[in-house]
Protein backbone atom coordinates (compact mmCIF):
# COMPACT_ATOMS: atom_id res chain seq x y z
CA UNK A 1 0.00 0.00 0.00
CA UNK A 2 1.09 3.32 -0.68
CA UNK A 3 -0.09 6.98 0.32
CA UNK A 4 0.05 10.40 -0.09
CA UNK A 5 -0.28 13.23 2.25
CA UNK A 6 1.54 16.39 3.81
CA UNK A 7 4.86 15.80 4.84
CA UNK A 8 5.84 14.81 8.55
CA UNK A 9 9.39 15.17 9.90
CA UNK A 10 10.04 10.98 10.12
CA UNK A 11 12.91 11.93 8.89
CA UNK A 12 15.87 9.17 9.69
CA UNK A 13 18.77 10.33 12.11
CA UNK A 14 21.82 9.41 11.31
CA UNK A 15 23.42 6.49 13.01
CA UNK A 16 25.88 7.28 15.65
CA UNK A 17 29.59 6.69 15.13
CA UNK A 18 31.46 3.42 16.81
CA UNK A 19 32.67 5.66 19.84
CA UNK A 20 35.58 3.09 20.71
CA UNK A 21 36.59 3.56 17.40
CA UNK A 22 36.56 7.71 17.25
CA UNK A 23 38.31 7.50 20.87
CA UNK A 24 41.19 5.23 19.24
CA UNK A 25 41.71 7.74 16.42
CA UNK A 26 41.47 10.83 19.06
CA UNK A 27 44.22 8.61 21.04
CA UNK A 28 46.29 7.84 17.42
CA UNK A 29 45.73 11.77 16.78
CA UNK A 30 47.22 12.49 20.21
CA UNK A 31 50.42 10.58 20.08
CA UNK A 32 51.27 11.35 15.96
CA UNK A 33 51.05 14.86 17.02
CA UNK A 34 53.83 14.46 19.56
CA UNK A 35 56.09 12.60 18.19
CA UNK A 36 55.69 14.82 14.87
CA UNK A 37 56.15 17.93 17.36
CA UNK A 38 59.35 16.48 18.42
CA UNK A 39 60.14 15.79 15.22
CA UNK A 40 59.85 19.38 13.79
CA UNK A 41 60.96 21.76 16.72
CA UNK A 42 63.80 22.64 14.75
CA UNK A 43 64.98 26.29 14.84
CA UNK A 44 62.12 27.60 17.07
CA UNK A 45 62.05 31.15 18.16
CA UNK A 46 62.01 30.84 21.84
CA UNK A 47 59.89 28.13 23.19
CA UNK A 48 56.96 29.31 20.91
CA UNK A 49 55.38 27.36 17.81
CA UNK A 50 57.29 29.13 15.28
CA UNK A 51 59.47 26.68 13.01
CA UNK A 52 60.97 26.94 9.46
CA UNK A 53 58.65 23.51 9.15
CA UNK A 54 55.96 22.64 11.39
CA UNK A 55 53.83 19.61 9.75
CA UNK A 56 51.64 19.45 13.09
CA UNK A 57 49.03 22.40 11.85
CA UNK A 58 48.60 20.20 9.17
CA UNK A 59 47.67 16.91 11.27
CA UNK A 60 45.42 19.38 13.18
CA UNK A 61 43.68 20.40 9.85
CA UNK A 62 43.38 17.07 8.67
CA UNK A 63 41.84 15.22 12.23
CA UNK A 64 39.09 18.57 12.51
CA UNK A 65 38.44 17.74 8.47
CA UNK A 66 37.30 14.49 9.01
CA UNK A 67 36.61 14.24 12.80
CA UNK A 68 34.81 17.44 12.88
CA UNK A 69 35.03 20.32 15.07
CA UNK A 70 33.33 18.88 18.01
CA UNK A 71 37.36 17.87 18.47
CA UNK A 72 37.92 21.11 19.11
CA UNK A 73 38.89 20.72 22.80
CA UNK A 74 40.76 17.08 22.24
CA UNK A 75 42.96 18.93 19.49
CA UNK A 76 43.53 21.87 22.10
CA UNK A 77 44.31 19.41 25.06
CA UNK A 78 46.79 17.17 22.96
CA UNK A 79 48.33 20.91 21.90
CA UNK A 80 49.10 21.69 25.54
CA UNK A 81 50.21 18.07 25.94
CA UNK A 82 52.90 18.51 23.21
CA UNK A 83 54.04 21.60 24.44
CA UNK A 84 54.48 20.16 28.34
CA UNK A 85 56.26 17.67 26.86
CA UNK A 86 58.48 19.04 23.86
CA UNK A 87 58.94 22.48 24.69
CA UNK A 88 58.78 22.16 28.49
CA UNK A 89 55.84 25.32 28.76
CA UNK A 90 54.35 26.49 31.70
CA UNK A 91 51.22 25.88 30.98
CA UNK A 92 49.88 28.49 33.32
CA UNK A 93 51.48 31.25 31.25
CA UNK A 94 49.00 33.03 29.06
CA UNK A 95 51.36 33.10 26.05
CA UNK A 96 50.82 29.11 25.93
CA UNK A 97 47.46 28.55 26.73
CA UNK A 98 45.81 31.27 24.98
CA UNK A 99 48.47 30.89 22.22
CA UNK A 100 47.30 27.11 21.52
CA UNK A 101 43.71 28.57 21.79
CA UNK A 102 44.28 30.79 18.82
CA UNK A 103 45.92 28.31 16.73
CA UNK A 104 43.16 25.37 16.96
CA UNK A 105 40.80 27.87 16.50
CA UNK A 106 42.45 29.40 13.52
CA UNK A 107 43.28 25.58 12.25
CA UNK A 108 39.16 24.89 12.67
CA UNK A 109 38.49 28.08 10.35
CA UNK A 110 40.51 25.93 8.14
CA UNK A 111 38.84 22.98 8.44
CA UNK A 112 35.54 24.33 7.83
CA UNK A 113 36.69 26.36 5.35
CA UNK A 114 37.68 23.24 3.37
CA UNK A 115 34.56 21.21 4.38
CA UNK A 116 32.45 23.80 3.24
CA UNK A 117 34.49 24.59 0.01
CA UNK A 118 34.33 20.95 -1.03
CA UNK A 119 31.12 19.82 0.63
CA UNK A 120 33.00 17.17 2.54
CA UNK A 121 36.16 15.49 2.95
CA UNK A 122 38.00 17.21 0.21
CA UNK A 123 38.61 15.36 -2.54
CA UNK A 124 41.84 16.09 -4.87
CA UNK A 125 42.14 15.23 -8.48
CA UNK A 126 41.05 17.85 -10.67
CA UNK A 127 42.80 21.33 -11.09
CA UNK A 128 40.36 23.26 -9.90
CA UNK A 129 40.38 21.15 -6.48
CA UNK A 130 44.19 21.40 -5.85
CA UNK A 131 44.03 25.53 -6.73
CA UNK A 132 41.39 25.70 -4.10
CA UNK A 133 43.11 23.63 -1.61
CA UNK A 134 46.13 25.74 -2.06
CA UNK A 135 44.21 29.18 -2.05
CA UNK A 136 42.95 28.06 1.32
CA UNK A 137 45.48 26.79 3.15
CA UNK A 138 47.58 29.95 1.24
CA UNK A 139 44.97 32.48 2.99
CA UNK A 140 44.75 30.33 6.23
CA UNK A 141 48.05 30.56 7.10
CA UNK A 142 48.75 33.67 6.07
CA UNK A 143 45.76 34.95 8.92
CA UNK A 144 47.26 32.21 11.54
CA UNK A 145 50.59 33.78 10.89
CA UNK A 146 49.88 37.34 11.62
CA UNK A 147 47.01 36.11 14.69
CA UNK A 148 49.43 33.96 16.54
CA UNK A 149 52.65 36.13 15.91
CA UNK A 150 51.34 39.30 17.22
CA UNK A 151 49.47 37.49 19.89
CA UNK A 152 52.97 36.78 20.98
CA UNK A 153 53.95 40.17 20.47
CA UNK A 154 51.27 42.07 22.69
CA UNK A 155 51.74 39.40 25.41
CA UNK A 156 55.82 39.61 25.41
CA UNK A 157 57.47 36.42 24.62
CA UNK A 158 58.40 38.01 21.21
CA UNK A 159 60.23 41.57 20.96
CA UNK A 160 58.88 43.80 18.52
CA UNK A 161 62.50 43.38 16.77
CA UNK A 162 61.79 39.73 15.84
CA UNK A 163 58.36 40.25 14.55
CA UNK A 164 59.15 40.29 10.86
CA UNK A 165 61.13 37.21 11.53
CA UNK A 166 58.63 35.62 13.43
CA UNK A 167 55.58 36.04 11.03
CA UNK A 168 57.65 34.60 7.40
CA UNK A 169 59.06 31.98 9.48
CA UNK A 170 55.91 30.98 11.03
CA UNK A 171 53.57 31.58 7.62
CA UNK A 172 56.33 29.60 5.63
CA UNK A 173 56.61 26.66 8.22
CA UNK A 174 52.83 26.49 8.49
CA UNK A 175 52.31 26.93 4.84
CA UNK A 176 54.63 24.27 3.76
CA UNK A 177 54.38 21.85 6.34
CA UNK A 178 50.07 21.95 5.59
CA UNK A 179 50.37 21.91 2.06
CA UNK A 180 53.03 18.79 1.64
CA UNK A 181 50.85 16.88 4.32
CA UNK A 182 47.50 17.46 3.68
CA UNK A 183 47.02 16.13 -0.38
CA UNK A 184 48.99 12.65 1.03
CA UNK A 185 46.48 13.02 4.62
CA UNK A 186 42.89 13.63 2.61
CA UNK A 187 44.11 10.85 -0.09
CA UNK A 188 44.84 8.22 2.53
CA UNK A 189 41.75 8.89 4.49
CA UNK A 190 39.77 8.16 0.93
CA UNK A 191 38.99 4.39 0.37
CA UNK A 192 39.10 4.65 -3.64
CA UNK A 193 42.76 6.80 -3.40
CA UNK A 194 43.98 4.53 -0.36
CA UNK A 195 43.41 1.74 -2.98
CA UNK A 196 45.34 3.47 -5.77
CA UNK A 197 48.20 3.99 -3.24
CA UNK A 198 48.47 0.34 -2.05
CA UNK A 199 48.07 -0.67 -6.05
CA UNK A 200 50.61 2.09 -6.25
CA UNK A 201 53.23 0.21 -3.79
CA UNK A 202 52.75 -2.88 -5.60
CA UNK A 203 53.96 -1.87 -8.90
CA UNK A 204 57.26 -2.21 -10.14
CA UNK A 205 57.65 1.05 -11.87
CA UNK A 206 56.67 2.89 -8.54
CA UNK A 207 59.99 1.19 -6.44
CA UNK A 208 62.27 1.82 -9.67
CA UNK A 209 61.53 5.16 -9.51
CA UNK A 210 61.53 5.30 -5.58
CA UNK A 211 65.05 3.81 -6.45
CA UNK A 212 66.25 6.78 -8.38
CA UNK A 213 64.72 9.71 -6.15
CA UNK A 214 66.48 7.72 -3.40
CA UNK A 215 69.49 7.81 -5.32
CA UNK A 216 69.49 11.96 -6.09
CA UNK A 217 68.32 12.49 -2.46
CA UNK A 218 71.52 10.71 -1.44
CA UNK A 219 73.68 12.84 -3.56
CA UNK A 220 71.43 15.58 -2.17
CA UNK A 221 71.81 15.21 1.44
CA UNK A 222 75.87 14.12 1.04
CA UNK A 223 76.76 17.55 0.10
CA UNK A 224 78.17 20.49 2.04
CA UNK A 225 74.72 23.00 3.19
CA UNK A 226 75.38 25.48 1.29
CA UNK A 227 75.07 23.57 -1.72
CA UNK A 228 72.17 21.53 -1.51
CA UNK A 229 70.12 24.36 -2.95
CA UNK A 230 72.08 24.93 -5.64
CA UNK A 231 72.10 20.95 -6.64
CA UNK A 232 68.38 20.92 -5.96
CA UNK A 233 67.55 19.89 -9.49
CA UNK A 234 67.98 16.49 -9.93
CA UNK A 235 64.72 16.05 -7.57
CA UNK A 236 62.67 17.92 -9.89
CA UNK A 237 63.64 15.35 -12.52
CA UNK A 238 62.35 12.11 -10.21
CA UNK A 239 59.67 14.17 -8.95
CA UNK A 240 58.25 15.07 -12.77
CA UNK A 241 58.96 11.05 -13.38
CA UNK A 242 56.95 9.82 -10.10
CA UNK A 243 53.78 12.26 -11.15
CA UNK A 244 53.63 11.31 -14.44
CA UNK A 245 53.90 7.52 -14.03
CA UNK A 246 51.76 7.49 -10.60
CA UNK A 247 49.63 10.82 -11.08
CA UNK A 248 49.05 13.00 -7.71
CA UNK A 249 49.24 9.69 -5.39
CA UNK A 250 52.74 9.41 -6.36
CA UNK A 251 53.32 13.24 -6.36
CA UNK A 252 51.94 13.48 -3.13
CA UNK A 253 53.97 9.98 -1.49
CA UNK A 254 57.40 11.92 -3.07
CA UNK A 255 57.25 15.62 -1.80
CA UNK A 256 56.72 13.97 1.91
CA UNK A 257 59.54 11.63 0.79
CA UNK A 258 61.81 14.32 0.07
CA UNK A 259 60.60 16.75 2.71
CA UNK A 260 61.45 14.71 5.87
CA UNK A 261 64.98 13.52 5.67
CA UNK A 262 65.94 16.85 3.88
CA UNK A 263 64.86 19.08 6.23
CA UNK A 264 65.85 16.95 9.47
CA UNK A 265 69.51 16.44 7.74
CA UNK A 266 69.51 20.03 7.46
CA UNK A 267 68.88 21.31 10.99
CA UNK A 268 71.02 17.92 12.34
CA UNK A 269 74.26 19.19 10.06
CA UNK A 270 73.62 22.69 12.48
CA UNK A 271 72.44 24.57 9.04
CA UNK A 272 71.11 28.27 9.92
CA UNK A 273 67.76 28.50 10.17
CA UNK A 274 68.14 31.12 6.59
CA UNK A 275 69.63 27.86 4.77
CA UNK A 276 66.32 25.70 6.17
CA UNK A 277 63.98 28.63 5.23
CA UNK A 278 65.81 28.66 1.49
CA UNK A 279 65.27 25.06 1.57
CA UNK A 280 61.25 25.11 2.55
CA UNK A 281 61.08 27.69 -0.60
CA UNK A 282 63.00 25.55 -3.28
CA UNK A 283 60.69 22.78 -1.63
CA UNK A 284 57.42 24.52 -2.33
CA UNK A 285 58.43 25.25 -5.86
CA UNK A 286 58.77 20.77 -6.01
CA UNK A 287 55.47 20.20 -4.65
CA UNK A 288 53.95 22.66 -6.57
CA UNK A 289 55.51 21.43 -10.02
CA UNK A 290 54.45 17.42 -8.77
CA UNK A 291 50.91 18.64 -7.44
CA UNK A 292 50.25 20.47 -11.43
CA UNK A 293 51.54 17.26 -13.15
CA UNK A 294 49.97 14.58 -11.18
CA UNK A 295 46.48 16.54 -11.28
CA UNK A 296 46.89 17.00 -14.98
CA UNK A 297 47.91 12.97 -15.12
CA UNK A 298 44.52 11.99 -12.78
CA UNK A 299 42.57 14.67 -15.26
CA UNK A 300 43.48 12.59 -18.42
CA UNK A 301 42.71 9.23 -16.95
CA UNK A 302 39.16 10.45 -15.53
CA UNK A 303 38.60 11.85 -19.29
CA UNK A 304 39.55 8.53 -20.95
CA UNK A 305 37.20 6.74 -18.63
CA UNK A 306 34.41 9.55 -19.80
CA UNK A 307 35.27 7.94 -23.18
CA UNK A 308 35.20 4.66 -22.50
CA UNK A 309 32.31 5.64 -20.50
CA UNK A 310 30.79 7.15 -23.72
CA UNK A 311 31.83 4.35 -25.83
CA UNK A 312 29.96 1.61 -24.01
CA UNK A 313 27.13 3.72 -23.67
CA UNK A 314 26.94 4.11 -27.59
CA UNK A 315 27.08 0.51 -27.77
CA UNK A 316 24.36 0.09 -25.08
CA UNK A 317 22.11 2.95 -27.04
CA UNK A 318 22.26 1.37 -30.53
CA UNK A 319 21.23 -1.79 -29.17
CA UNK A 320 18.61 -0.74 -27.41
CA UNK A 321 17.08 1.18 -30.59
CA UNK A 322 17.62 -1.77 -32.29
CA UNK A 323 15.51 -3.91 -29.54
CA UNK A 324 13.00 -1.18 -29.13
CA UNK A 325 12.31 -1.35 -33.34
CA UNK A 326 12.12 -5.42 -32.77
CA UNK A 327 9.81 -5.14 -29.81
CA UNK A 328 7.74 -2.16 -31.25
CA UNK A 329 5.71 -4.37 -34.04
CA UNK A 330 5.32 -7.55 -31.16
CA UNK A 331 4.10 -4.81 -28.77
CA UNK A 332 1.49 -3.67 -31.38
CA UNK A 333 0.49 -7.36 -32.44
CA UNK A 334 0.13 -8.82 -29.24
CA UNK A 335 -1.95 -5.32 -28.51
CA UNK A 336 -4.19 -6.30 -31.30
CA UNK A 337 -4.72 -9.22 -30.19
CA UNK A 338 -6.09 -8.58 -26.57
CA UNK A 339 -8.46 -6.04 -28.00
CA UNK A 340 -9.59 -8.77 -30.26
CA UNK A 341 -10.21 -11.29 -27.37
CA UNK A 342 -11.66 -8.68 -25.80
CA UNK A 343 -14.38 -7.98 -28.01
CA UNK A 344 -14.70 -11.76 -28.43
CA UNK A 345 -15.59 -12.15 -24.96
CA UNK A 346 -17.82 -9.53 -24.94
CA UNK A 347 -19.69 -10.86 -27.82
CA UNK A 348 -19.88 -13.91 -25.93
CA UNK A 349 -20.84 -12.42 -22.58
CA UNK A 350 -24.12 -10.12 -24.18
CA UNK A 351 -24.91 -13.24 -26.40
CA UNK A 352 -25.81 -15.59 -23.13
CA UNK A 353 -27.24 -12.41 -21.60
CA UNK A 354 -29.90 -12.04 -24.37
CA UNK A 355 -30.49 -15.75 -24.72
CA UNK A 356 -30.89 -16.03 -20.98
CA UNK A 357 -33.82 -13.08 -21.23
CA UNK A 358 -35.68 -14.19 -24.10
CA UNK A 359 -35.95 -17.93 -23.40
CA UNK A 360 -38.70 -19.55 -21.27
CA UNK A 361 -37.81 -20.29 -17.82
CA UNK A 362 -37.85 -23.86 -17.02
CA UNK A 363 -36.82 -26.01 -13.92
CA UNK A 364 -33.97 -27.40 -16.04
CA UNK A 365 -32.59 -23.91 -16.74
CA UNK A 366 -33.61 -22.57 -13.22
CA UNK A 367 -31.00 -25.76 -12.16
CA UNK A 368 -28.52 -24.59 -14.52
CA UNK A 369 -29.00 -20.37 -13.54
CA UNK A 370 -25.75 -20.37 -11.18
CA UNK A 371 -23.54 -22.17 -13.71
CA UNK A 372 -24.60 -19.40 -15.85
CA UNK A 373 -23.99 -16.68 -13.61
CA UNK A 374 -20.73 -17.98 -12.72
CA UNK A 375 -19.64 -18.49 -16.64
CA UNK A 376 -20.80 -14.31 -16.50
CA UNK A 377 -18.35 -13.46 -13.84
CA UNK A 378 -15.79 -15.56 -15.68
CA UNK A 379 -16.79 -13.42 -18.78
CA UNK A 380 -16.61 -10.46 -17.01
CA UNK A 381 -13.55 -11.51 -14.78
CA UNK A 382 -11.59 -12.23 -18.61
CA UNK A 383 -12.56 -8.75 -20.24
CA UNK A 384 -10.90 -6.57 -17.20
CA UNK A 385 -7.43 -9.39 -17.67
CA UNK A 386 -7.66 -8.56 -21.09
CA UNK A 387 -8.08 -5.11 -20.92
CA UNK A 388 -5.92 -4.46 -18.09
CA UNK A 389 -3.20 -6.73 -21.03
CA UNK A 390 -4.24 -4.04 -23.35
CA UNK A 391 -3.90 -1.17 -21.17
CA UNK A 392 -0.33 -2.67 -20.08
CA UNK A 393 0.78 -3.68 -24.02
CA UNK A 394 -0.07 -0.52 -25.15
CA UNK A 395 2.29 1.65 -21.88
CA UNK A 396 5.14 -0.65 -22.73
CA UNK A 397 4.39 0.17 -26.43
CA UNK A 398 4.77 3.52 -25.43
CA UNK A 399 7.93 3.07 -23.09
CA UNK A 400 9.80 1.33 -25.82
CA UNK A 401 8.51 4.27 -28.58
CA UNK A 402 9.65 6.79 -26.31
CA UNK A 403 13.10 5.01 -25.55
CA UNK A 404 13.82 4.77 -29.00
CA UNK A 405 13.23 8.21 -30.07
CA UNK A 406 15.76 9.26 -26.71
CA UNK A 407 18.54 6.60 -27.74
CA UNK A 408 18.39 7.56 -31.60
CA UNK A 409 17.79 11.55 -31.41
CA UNK A 410 18.06 12.04 -27.84
CA UNK A 411 14.37 13.65 -28.37
CA UNK A 412 11.78 14.57 -25.86
CA UNK A 413 7.80 14.80 -26.23
CA UNK A 414 7.08 17.60 -24.16
CA UNK A 415 3.92 18.11 -22.31
CA UNK A 416 2.34 19.58 -19.22
CA UNK A 417 2.43 16.73 -16.94
CA UNK A 418 0.65 16.86 -13.13
CA UNK A 419 4.29 15.57 -10.55
CA UNK A 420 2.20 14.17 -8.01
CA UNK A 421 -0.05 11.47 -10.19
CA UNK A 422 3.26 10.74 -11.75
CA UNK A 423 4.42 9.62 -8.63
CA UNK A 424 1.44 8.05 -7.42
CA UNK A 425 1.23 6.24 -10.76
CA UNK A 426 4.91 5.30 -10.92
CA UNK A 427 4.49 3.77 -7.23
CA UNK A 428 0.94 1.93 -8.26
CA UNK A 429 2.90 0.03 -10.92
CA UNK A 430 5.36 -0.93 -8.35
CA UNK A 431 2.84 -1.71 -5.25
CA UNK A 432 2.74 -5.74 -6.14
CA UNK A 433 6.98 -5.40 -5.79
CA UNK A 434 6.48 -3.64 -2.55
CA UNK A 435 4.02 -6.05 -1.21
CA UNK A 436 6.34 -9.35 -1.90
CA UNK A 437 9.63 -7.08 -0.66
CA UNK A 438 7.35 -5.70 2.91
CA UNK A 439 8.30 -2.42 2.07
CA UNK A 440 6.03 0.59 2.62
CA UNK A 441 5.07 3.05 -0.61
CA UNK A 442 4.77 6.84 0.32
CA UNK A 443 4.38 9.97 -1.64
CA UNK A 444 4.40 13.42 0.04
CA UNK A 445 4.19 16.77 -1.28
CA UNK A 446 5.56 20.33 0.58
CA UNK A 447 3.25 23.72 -0.27
CA UNK A 448 1.51 23.43 -3.87
CA UNK A 449 3.26 21.72 -6.60
CA UNK A 450 2.51 22.72 -10.10
CA UNK A 451 2.71 20.89 -13.67
CA UNK A 452 6.08 20.62 -14.79
CA UNK A 453 6.94 20.09 -18.93
CA UNK A 454 8.92 16.70 -19.66
CA UNK A 455 8.42 13.53 -21.58
CA UNK A 456 5.93 11.54 -19.43
CA UNK A 457 6.97 8.27 -20.12
CA UNK A 458 10.77 9.50 -20.24
CA UNK A 459 10.98 11.11 -16.49
CA UNK A 460 8.13 7.88 -15.23
CA UNK A 461 10.70 5.86 -16.29
CA UNK A 462 13.41 7.28 -14.17
CA UNK A 463 11.24 7.82 -11.14
CA UNK A 464 10.20 4.06 -11.52
CA UNK A 465 14.14 3.08 -12.06
CA UNK A 466 15.17 5.02 -8.81
CA UNK A 467 12.28 3.53 -6.75
CA UNK A 468 12.97 0.11 -7.83
CA UNK A 469 16.93 0.76 -6.50
CA UNK A 470 15.67 2.27 -3.32
CA UNK A 471 12.95 -0.86 -2.77
CA UNK A 472 16.49 -3.12 -3.29
CA UNK A 473 18.24 -1.00 -0.77
CA UNK A 474 15.27 -1.41 2.05
CA UNK A 475 15.06 -4.00 4.21
CA UNK A 476 11.39 -5.41 5.06
CA UNK A 477 8.78 -3.17 6.94
CA UNK A 478 10.98 -0.03 5.87
CA UNK A 479 9.52 3.02 3.98
CA UNK A 480 10.64 3.97 0.35
CA UNK A 481 9.11 8.01 0.22
CA UNK A 482 8.45 9.95 -2.63
CA UNK A 483 8.73 13.72 -1.19
CA UNK A 484 7.91 16.56 -3.75
CA UNK A 485 8.86 20.23 -2.88
CA UNK A 486 9.45 23.66 -4.28
CA UNK A 487 12.95 24.65 -3.95
CA UNK A 488 13.06 28.12 -5.89
CA UNK A 489 9.94 29.39 -7.74
CA UNK A 490 11.20 28.05 -10.86
CA UNK A 491 12.35 24.53 -9.69
CA UNK A 492 11.12 21.23 -8.09
CA UNK A 493 12.80 18.85 -6.55
CA UNK A 494 11.80 15.15 -6.37
CA UNK A 495 13.43 13.18 -3.27
CA UNK A 496 13.69 9.39 -3.79
CA UNK A 497 13.90 8.35 0.17
CA UNK A 498 14.90 4.83 1.61
CA UNK A 499 15.75 4.12 4.92
CA UNK A 500 18.76 1.69 3.68
CA UNK A 501 22.36 1.21 4.41
CA UNK A 502 24.06 4.95 3.60
CA UNK A 503 26.45 5.15 1.24
CA UNK A 504 30.20 5.67 1.62
CA UNK A 505 31.63 8.85 -0.25
CA UNK A 506 33.87 6.67 -2.11
CA UNK A 507 31.09 4.47 -3.62
CA UNK A 508 29.13 7.94 -5.02
CA UNK A 509 31.52 8.75 -7.27
CA UNK A 510 31.38 5.79 -9.64
CA UNK A 511 27.38 5.25 -8.74
CA UNK A 512 26.20 6.88 -11.90
CA UNK A 513 29.16 5.18 -14.37
CA UNK A 514 27.55 2.96 -16.82
CA UNK A 515 28.04 -0.80 -16.35
CA UNK A 516 29.07 -0.57 -12.58
CA UNK A 517 26.67 -2.44 -10.25
CA UNK A 518 26.98 -3.70 -6.79
CA UNK A 519 24.08 -6.53 -7.77
CA UNK A 520 25.14 -9.94 -8.34
CA UNK A 521 22.54 -10.20 -11.77
CA UNK A 522 22.74 -6.11 -12.32
CA UNK A 523 23.71 -4.57 -15.86
CA UNK A 524 24.31 -1.42 -14.35
CA UNK A 525 22.68 0.62 -16.59
CA UNK A 526 19.58 1.44 -14.77
CA UNK A 527 21.35 4.40 -12.11
CA UNK A 528 23.00 5.73 -15.60
CA UNK A 529 20.45 5.46 -18.18
CA UNK A 530 17.68 7.39 -15.89
CA UNK A 531 20.18 10.31 -15.13
CA UNK A 532 20.23 10.49 -18.47
CA UNK A 533 16.66 10.47 -19.40
CA UNK A 534 16.60 13.15 -16.67
CA UNK A 535 19.05 15.14 -18.12
CA UNK A 536 17.47 15.24 -21.40
CA UNK A 537 14.37 16.72 -19.56
CA UNK A 538 16.37 19.81 -18.78
CA UNK A 539 17.03 18.62 -14.97
CA UNK A 540 19.66 16.66 -13.09
CA UNK A 541 19.81 13.41 -10.65
CA UNK A 542 22.33 13.74 -7.90
CA UNK A 543 22.88 11.49 -4.61
CA UNK A 544 22.48 12.82 -1.28
CA UNK A 545 23.66 11.31 2.06
CA UNK A 546 22.44 13.94 4.51
CA UNK A 547 20.20 14.66 6.52
CA UNK A 548 18.23 11.46 4.55
CA UNK A 549 19.46 9.06 2.41
CA UNK A 550 17.62 9.51 -1.22
CA UNK A 551 17.92 10.12 -4.70
CA UNK A 552 17.49 14.23 -5.66
CA UNK A 553 15.97 15.03 -8.94
CA UNK A 554 16.01 19.05 -9.69
CA UNK A 555 13.73 20.42 -12.30
CA UNK A 556 12.62 23.56 -14.09
CA UNK A 557 9.01 24.55 -13.91
CA UNK A 558 9.03 26.53 -16.88
CA UNK A 559 7.22 25.62 -20.44
CA UNK A 560 9.61 23.78 -22.71
CA UNK A 561 6.70 22.72 -25.16
CA UNK A 562 8.10 25.42 -27.80
CA UNK A 563 11.27 23.21 -27.84
CA UNK A 564 11.55 20.84 -30.57
CA UNK A 565 13.88 18.25 -28.59
CA UNK A 566 14.56 19.24 -25.51
CA UNK A 567 17.69 17.27 -25.55
CA UNK A 568 19.40 19.56 -28.37
CA UNK A 569 17.41 22.52 -27.60
CA UNK A 570 19.63 22.94 -24.15
CA UNK A 571 21.96 21.86 -22.66
CA UNK A 572 20.88 18.98 -20.70
CA UNK A 573 21.59 19.41 -16.51
CA UNK A 574 20.81 22.39 -14.59
CA UNK A 575 23.96 24.61 -13.61
CA UNK A 576 24.80 24.89 -10.30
Amino acid sequence: MFQIGSLHNNAQQPAGGDRYRSVLLGLVFSLTYVLVDRMSYIHPIGDLNITPWNPPAALQVLFLSVMGHRWFLWVYLSLCFSDLLVRQSELDAASVWLGNLLLVACYTLISLSLRAAYRGVPRLGSRKAVALLCLILLAGALCTALAYVSLQTLLGPLRPGEYSNALFRFFVGDLLGMLVLLPLGFLLVQKTTRQEILAMFQAPSFWVLALLLGVCLAVILMLPDDLRVRYFFPLFFAMGLMAAAHSLSGAAMTSNLIQIPLVISSAQSGASPELVLELQIMMLTLHLTGLIIGTLVDERIRTQERLQDSLQLAAAGELAGSLAHELHQPLNALNAYAESAMLQAEHIRLERVRQSDTSPRSQASAESEETGQALLSSGLQLERTLGLIADETQRASGIVRSLRMFFTAGAASIRAVDPIQLCLDSLKRLESIAQTNAVKLQCSSVGTIPEIYVDEVQLGTAITNLVKNAMQASASSQTVELRLSRSSPTLLEIRVIDEGPRLDIDEVEPLFRPFVSGKKDGLGLGLSISRSLIENNGGTLDYESTPEKCFLIKLYLEDHRSDEHLGNARPSGLHR
